[in-house]
């Protein structure tokens, strides 16, 4: 009888590489979501302090989406163990869940981290709010003022801001629950997630903020700065869930690698 051979499984087809970064469908709606204010600038007069709540309320959003995020992260790896998280001189325990289980489940050993970050973040975004609501004052040039409250149409403002919504919300659906990426992200790396979107994205914005005032705030200048915003937000879209696809690429490779299988010949 023959000795057994030994047979290297192959990895699931989806571990080729060949399915796409983020859905076709979620990078689309964030597309027309970050069209709603330039509708707004060509045919409705939005001035550039309108501009710059939308895009605060879009932090808030991304801010808030976060927290399920964290809650349901249940993978490993060292992508967030450099993250220093204290609160009132207590380490926050970043590792994720000892015993993670099938499917997406939020999980109750996770709620110190989204706790810390709701509260970090939840600074950040105040201390931005008051900074835009008060740009008037710190602004060189006209701002413009189109009715609402202090020049910004509040009604057509929670309007873009209800269409990043439902942008982020899809994606949060399509991407981080059906293409179950809370399976390879740790608790303290999808913390980190929101802070490698925003504040780079929203650092470019006020700077831009007071180039376009400096120069009067034409409309031409603020349909430049929303397209700078959308090609910018969509590149960050897409590398986010490239560092999602490759941490899940990593993962099942590590669980293929080295699987055999012992298959013995049945011939005498």
């Amino acid at each position: 009888m023959s000795s057994p051979r030994s047979v290297s499984s192959s990895p699931p087809s989806a571990a080729s590489g060949s399915r796409r970064v983020s859905s076709p469908v979620a990078l689309a709606a964030l597309v027309v979501a970050n069209l709603v204010p330039l509708v707004g600038v060509v045919w409705f007069d939005w001035s550039l302090k309108a501009l710059l709540v939308a895009y605060w309320l879009e932090s808030g959003v991304v801010g808030l989406l976060n927290v399920p995020k964290i809650l349901a992260a249940s993978g490993r790896g060292d992508d967030g163990s450099s993250i220093n998280a204290t609160v009132n001189g207590r380490q926050v325990d970043l590792s994720p869940p000892d015993d993670p289980r099938d499917g997406f489940h939020l999980y109750p050993s996770n709620v110190p981290i989204a706790g810390f970050f709701a509260i970090h973040y939840g600074i950040f975004w105040v201390v931005h709010g008051v900074f835009v609501w008060s740009f008037d004052t710190f602004a060189v040039g006209d701002v413009g003022a189109v009715g609402g409250v202090g020049g910004v149409p509040l009604g057509a403002v929670f309007l873009a801001a209800g269409a990043t919504l439902l942008s982020h919300g899809g994606s949060f659906a399509v991407n981080f629950v059906g293409r179950e990426e809370y399976r390879s992200v740790s608790p303290g790396a999808q913390m980190s997630e929101p802070y490698r979107r925003v504040i780079v994205l929203h650092l470019t914005i006020i700077l831009g903020a007071f180039l376009v005032a400096a120069s009067g705030a034409p409309a031409a200048a603020l349909v430049v700065m929303v397209v700078v915003k959308t090609a910018l937000d969509a590149g960050a879209h897409l590398r986010e869930h490239t560092r999602a696809k490759k941490r899940a690429d990593r993962d099942r490779a590590g669980e293929t690698a080295g699987e055999r299988i012992e298959v013995g010949d049945a011939s005498a």
